[in-house]
């Protein structure tokens, strides 16, 4: 009887051994993954800040005034004219003989064009 409760012992001593190691690594596991979502919190707060930061700043570089100041210092648009304005029938296309042939007709169809534009031109001041 004796060494029965002796193995008892044992078995129970050695049962507490291995639950008291097991908590042990389960708590160490659990400060590492506490480490960890306290890592990628951080990391969200400062993308969070970075994403304010960059709203700010996409606000002020479109800004509308800025943009029209930036607009009328670096491109000097201006009316069209109706010399500019050519139908696309006018355009040489790829199935014609030659390139150099391509850029004859395409600038006879364009001055043609233009003087028909510059005669409707006339015409439209005239009535008015």
């Amino acid at each position: 009887m004796n060494n029965t409760r002796s193995a008892t012992i044992c078995l129970w001593l050695t049962l507490t051994f291995f639950a008291a190691f097991m908590v042990f690594v389960m708590k160490n596991c659990v400060e590492d993954l506490e480490k960890e979502l306290g890592q990628i919190n951080n990391r969200i707060n400062e993308d969070v800040k970075s994403i304010h930061i960059l709203k700010a700043e996409w606000s002020h570089l479109n800004n509308p005034e800025r943009l029209r100041n930036l607009a009328a210092k670096h491109i000097a648009l201006e009316p069209i004219k109706p010399e500019q304005i050519i139908n696309y029938a006018l355009l040489p296309f790829e199935y014609e003989s030659d390139a150099a042939t391509r850029k004859m007709l395409a600038r006879q169809n364009i001055t043609n064009q233009a003087i028909a534009n510059k005669e409707l031109h006339k015409l439209a001041k005239a009535q008015q």
